[in-house]
């Protein structure tokens, strides 16, 4: 049985080329500074994408200016737009933080200033004879609120964080199948190309070893490079995650600690926990920007992926993706299809030759259709075919594989050289077939369209509504602790107060104890006989 060798080494060479042409498309395409623009049917008139208009947002790197350039995550003013979305809790918590520091100030400069003036003796005997201004039933119920506020907010950060992670996951499996296909027509190649006289028998065995090693480096750059961005990905999300249930669950601590101090005393206590729960409040309304703009962020994902699924060659993300630009790689397939098919019809033809002398001869099953399409089809082989990865067990009775003798039995005619190098070759050739679907895939940008199908059906609803409980709740939740620190600073200064009174009218009796004691005596004899007289 005979095979032309030259015929599986220019199949290698083009399905090694063919990986090479995918992978030189790889590299993405900048965006326009002026919008994404497509033609309509006629090619006349030009309308915007959904997606570009959503994305017109304001752009605090381009002097407040709104940002037109579409969904591009390489533009550096996409990513400035996008975050300025969640400006509400990024200003509301600076100036929350500012008026904290300045409220400070001016009570500390007033303390110390007006502490030991005696004109401020009559303004604090008169509010101090009000106690409480407030309600013990607010209190109650804003901390009930914000029991059930903080357990959204938990829920809604553990469920973001969860679907990104399997987000992440489903982009970690498209990249390893694609490295793998690659690094799998890497290795067959090598394995032909290592063979010396297989590559003196190939015209261009230096273009074949150049671009096994393209390939090697290209998998390996997908796979490190991927890794690498994943990584910090998930370091992220993990560090998010953990600063938001902790930061949440602290608040809701001091939010109880403060309820159950009302009771008592303790001014200096709740005046440390009402500063605690100040800069709490100022985390938690940076955080529901920040979340309001991962939900932003997340929504435009989700409709990039819908307007590709819809229409590929009108989608923006058609600028980072090459599967609108086969027309080359088609080409490729169909000639490597071609001469595949005719060099395993060719063998199929010796076999029928062969079959008159040699009983039990099996043909080799043709996965592709004929001419002029030359489409891959293996699973229209017929059941009494075999694989070419298969012949050397064919053949192997044939091969004179040597004994202790050194002698050949009766009917072994293949040497144990050429039946090394045929059972080379063929698992090679089977390797490369094997592989022929995923380049095909890597083509058709298949493996990206499916990830991208399971992220929008199966994940995008979720993500969304995870993020949204989240940021709303947050802001919710520091609405909450907003009117907790006003009611407890008012608390506080209404303590402090009473405290103050109460110490300089001791000092007023034990310094005059006659005058003052005198003082008391009366007053308690004019409230007994208002007392009597109403009796």
């Amino acid at each position: 049985m005979v095979m032309r060798k030259w015929k599986g080494e220019a199949v290698a060479v083009l399905l090694c080329f063919l990986a090479v042409v995918f992978l030189r498309g790889v590299v993405a395409r900048r965006v326009g500074e002026n919008g994404i623009l497509f033609l309509d049917e006629q090619g006349d008139n030009i309308r915007e994408s959904a997606l570009s208009h959503r994305t017109e947002r304001i752009d605090p790197l381009d002097h407040l200016k709104k940002y037109r350039g579409g969904f591009n995550i390489t533009n550096k003013h996409y990513w400035s737009s996008t975050i300025f979305t969640g400006k509400f809790g990024y200003f509301i918590a600076v100036a929350w933080l500012i008026s904290g520091l300045i409220c400070a100030s001016v009570l500390i400069i007033s303390y110390t200033i007006f502490y030991f003036k005696g004109r401020s003796e009559k303004k604090r005997t008169n509010v101090s004879k009000n106690g409480y201004n407030w309600s013990l039933h607010v209190v109650a119920l804003l901390t009930f609120l914000a029991i059930i506020a903080s357990g959204v907010a938990l829920k809604g950060s553990t469920g973001f964080h969860s679907r990104a992670i399997e987000i992440e996951n489903i982009v970690v499996q498209a990249t390893n199948n694609a490295s793998g296909t690659i690094s799998t027509v890497s290795e067959s190649v090598e394995v032909l190309q290592n063979d010396t006289q297989l590559s003196q028998n190939v015209e261009d065995s230096s273009s074949l070893e150049l671009t096994s090693r393209k390939l090697n480096h290209e998998a390996s750059n997908i796979q490190m490079k991927a890794e690498r961005t994943l990584q910090q990905v998930t370091k992220g999300l993990d560090i998010l995650n953990a600063v938001t249930i902790i930061t949440v669950i602290l608040n809701l601590l001091v939010i109880i600690l403060l309820l159950a101090l009302i009771p008592f005393r303790l001014c200096q206590t709740l005046c440390v926990l009402i500063i605690l729960c100040w800069l709490i409040t100022f985390l938690l309304w940076a955080y529901s920007g920040l979340y309001y703009f991962f939900g932003k962020f997340a929504g435009d994902i989700c409709l990039a992926l819908d307007e590709y699924r819809k229409s590929p060659e009108t989608s923006t993300l058609s600028t980072i993706l090459p599967c609108n630009n086969h027309g080359s790689a088609e080409a490729i397939f169909r000639d490597v299809g071609e001469r595949i098919y005719d060099l395993i019809q060719q063998v199929n033809s010796n076999i029928t030759t062969l079959s008159l002398s040699l009983s039990k001869l099996e043909y080799i099953c043709n996965p592709f259709s004929g001419p002029p399409e030359y489409y891959y089809h293996p699973e229209n082989c017929s059941s009494k075919t075999i694989r070419i990865g298969d012949i050397p067990k064919i053949i192997e009775k044939f091969a004179c594989l040597g004994s202790s003798s050194g002698a050949c039995k009766p009917g072994e005619f293949i040497p144990a050289s050429v039946y090394g190098k045929v059972q080379l070759y063929t698992d090679s050739m089977q390797d490369i077939l094997d592989s022929y679907p995923g380049m095909k895939s890597l083509v058709d940008c298949k493996l990206v369209k499916d990830a991208f199908s399971d992220i929008l059906f199966n994940h995008c609803k979720p993500l969304n509504k995870y993020v949204h409980m989240c940021w709303a709740s947050l802001a919710t939740l520091s609405t909450i602790s907003v009117l907790f620190v006003f009611l407890y600073a008012s608390e506080a200064h209404q303590k402090s107060e009473f405290l103050t009174v109460l110490s300089v009218k001791l000092h007023m009796i034990v310094t005059n104890p006659s005058q003052n004691g005198a003082e008391i005596v009366s007053k308690h004899q004019k409230q007994r006989a208002i007392v009597e007289s109403k009796a």
